[in-house]
């Protein structure tokens, strides 16, 4: 069965059981916008401790998150990114709203030497200058600004301000930023201003951003993803990435804060990746482990569903169901079961029981039809017969 035919039965059986399809309870992948929390209480304890450092100390921070693939941590940031979520989080401390900018960037698998590193310094840039052109405040914060460094930065920075424009009405603008010399300069692409030379020149193109983003926003939060492609990368890499992560911190000492997502499955393999002067900066480190116990699968399950789309869990799939779903799960997987692993199971669940109801219109999931549905033999049971009965075919 292709993948598109799969989505479409599982489109088709969240409809007969009344939930909505433009909410999956079950995403294979964060949704952009993260509004719901399902179980793993303990983790979102300490995460919602990070806002909380943000909101009480002006301290700049580095967190480390890590653990398994599907684990949750790119989740997590999404879901904490969610301006609906940071209020809620205030009112319910009886605090003022700390606005706060979340860039979220990607690691890559690096193919020489510092070539990681000059891309995130790349991506950070590019977020931080959509952000400000975008916004009438951080417009004229930029061109009222005094700071922009020395040198070849300086002279980029001004460049860059020499294109803002003030249109009838007196709203500011900036047309086709990505064209002028001192971007092109900041973001390493080709420019008659040269080359940023090392990480102290990276380190100081952010802080002047970061400055005028300060402006605005209480906490610039960096998330910095798929860090595991350190494994990767060659030992001088590893230490210069250490060292901008390092340098970013030491000198912008205020209102930031920049997490370090690794999917490594223990904080020794991130060690191992990072330099000792940087893990000594690390506040706090974060595990997003695998999921072992039964009854945490059936919170998660239950909560899914409640949470996400707003519906009684009961009215879709009975108690006695869940409680076998997550027996089953947490015995199959051995101890390496993840928050994704059950989302891709519970896909399977929904869309093998719609067809073992014979696509009905409504239905629910009780264990009969559960128990009915595990007898259907699955894609791959039947790939493999097909296979063993070709292959002999073949022989003979």
């Amino acid at each position: 069965m292709s993948s598109d035919l799969k989505k479409e039965q599982y489109d088709k059986a969240l409809n007969a059981l009344g939930l909505p399809r433009d909410k999956d309870p079950f995403p294979l992948d964060p949704p952009e916008s993260v509004d719901y929390w399902a179980d793993n209480k303990e983790i979102l304890q300490k995460m919602i401790k990070t806002q909380l450092d943000s909101m009480m100390f002006a301290s700049s921070f580095i967190y480390v998150l890590y653990g398994p693939v599907g684990g949750g941590k790119t989740f997590a940031i999404k879901y904490l990114a969610n301006p609906e979520i940071q209020k809620r989080i205030f009112r319910t401390i009886q605090k003022p709203e700390i606005e706060s900018l979340n860039i979220r960037v990607a690691a890559i698998v690096p193919l020489r030497s510092g070539q990681l590193t000059f891309s995130l310094h790349k991506e950070i840039i590019e977020k931080c200058f959509s952000t400000i052109t975008k916004n009438q405040r951080l417009l004229k914060v930029f061109l009222e600004s005094k700071d922009f460094g020395e040198g070849n930065i300086r002279t980029a920075f001004r460049n860059i301000r020499n294109n803002v424009y003030r249109a009838l009405g007196g709203k500011l603008g900036i047309s086709n930023v990505e064209n002028t010399e001192g971007y092109k300069f900041l973001t390493q692409s080709k420019s008659r201003y040269g080359k940023l030379k090392d990480v102290n020149e990276l380190v100081e193109t952010i802080r002047i951003l970061v400055l005028i983003l300060s402006k605005i926003y209480r906490r610039i939060i960096i998330s910095v993803d798929e860090l595991e492609n350190l494994v990767r990368a060659t030992g001088t890499e590893r230490f210069l990435l250490s060292d901008f992560f390092r340098k970013i911190h030491e000198t912008i000492e205020h209102d930031m804060t920049l997490f370090l997502i690794f999917t490594l499955d223990s904080y020794e393999e991130v060690a191992s990746l990072l330099q000792p002067a940087l893990l000594s900066r690390v506040k706090e480190r974060i595990e997003f482990s695998f999921v072992r116990d039964s009854s945490a699968v059936k919170e998660y399950i239950a909560e899914c569903i409640s949470q996400r789309c707003n519906v009684n869990p009961h009215d879709v799939v009975t108690e006695e169901v869940i409680s076998e779903i997550a027996e089953s799960l947490v015995s199959s997987f051995k101890g390496r079961l993840s928050f994704r692993i059950i989302n891709s199971e519970m896909h399977r669940i929904f869309g093998d029981t719609y067809i073992s109801a014979n696509q009905p219109e409504q239905y629910k999931i009780d264990i009969k039809l559960y128990e009915n549905s595990m007898k259907v033999p699955s894609v791959n049971e039947v790939m493999k017969k097909i296979t063993e009965r070709l292959t002999k075919g073949e022989e003979k």
